[in-house]
């Protein structure tokens, strides 16, 4: 099964606030990354660090949220926090702080790694850059990661180097405004 998945556990260093909580439209930025993966109709799950449980518990449901439990640092620790939560599933992510994700550029994501399901990630490359937070991840690659963590040979926590390790299937970027990904206090979304 193909689960979404949000990431807002981050610590928000660059932005100085929680990214998830800063308002867009009448949602806040982690809602509104939510509502864009319901429409895919997969079960969703928000990914958040132990000090945001009581905060996020406002917004969503226990169930949909996987709290933090690994050592890996920064977004893979979510990933693989929710692999152990669910440890069969695959998981479509999306970064709280990529607001001007489509949804059609999710379901193009989803329906690639349907029709070609022998990769072990699938991501937005441009000019060999990728977009491992806009991305989808199996949960055999995810398992090998988080082995890899807990006999301590993963030394690296860069979503992109590990993708590039792998085997991996990349999508064409249509339209780069999409992956836009918002970290300091300098953005137009801000009040």
């Amino acid at each position: 099964m193909i689960r979404a998945l949000v990431l807002c556990g981050g610590e928000s260093r660059r932005m100085g606030k929680d990214k998830g909580l800063l308002a867009i439209g009448k949602n806040n930025w982690a809602l509104n990354a939510a509502h864009k993966l319901e429409q895919l109709n997969l079960p969703l799950s928000i990914s958040i660090n132990p000090m945001q449980q009581q905060t996020y518990g406002d917004f969503f449901p226990a169930e949909q949220l996987i709290i933090d439990t690994t050592s890996a640092k920064g977004p893979l620790q979510g990933l693989l926090s929710a692999y152990l939560k669910y440890p069969d599933d695959d998981f479509l992510v999306l970064a709280c702080d990529m607001t001007e994700m489509n949804t059609d550029t999710l379901k193009f994501l989803l329906d690639i790694a349907c029709t070609f399901p022998d990769h072990d990630y699938y991501v937005y490359t441009r000019e060999d850059i990728m977009e491992p937070l806009s991305a989808l991840y199996r949960s055999s690659a995810l398992k090998d990661l988080y082995q890899q963590l807990e006999n301590g040979s993963l030394n690296d926590f860069s979503l992109g180097k590990l993708i590039k390790k792998g085997n991996y299937k990349s999508l064409p970027i249509s339209n780069i405004q999409t992956f836009n990904n918002h970290n300091t206090l300098t953005n137009k979304f801000l009040i």
